[in-house]
């Protein structure tokens, strides 16, 4: 049997070198309740959305759009 393993129950296994500037601005976003890698997971989560909201507004800009079924079909799916 497959036992999923959330995010607080994972082992942390690497450790990040930081300036003692950027600790402190890290340890200033950090939430009651959080830790630092929730934290860390939190900017990735939000730098992934920045990027994909960049990214569409490119697509959005050039207004070349593909019809879902065509895509899939180029796709394979």
């Amino acid at each position: 049997m497959t036992q999923s393993i959330s995010r607080q129950e994972e082992i942390a296994d690497k450790r990040v070198a930081l300036t003692p500037s950027t600790w402190a601005d890290l340890s200033r976003l950090k939430e009651p309740g959080k830790t630092l890698g929730d934290t860390v997971a939190d900017l990735i989560a939000e730098h992934q959305l920045r990027t994909l909201e960049r990214d569409l507004d490119e697509i959005d800009k050039d207004a070349h759009f593909v019809p879902w079924d065509k895509a899939k079909k180029e796709l394979g799916l």
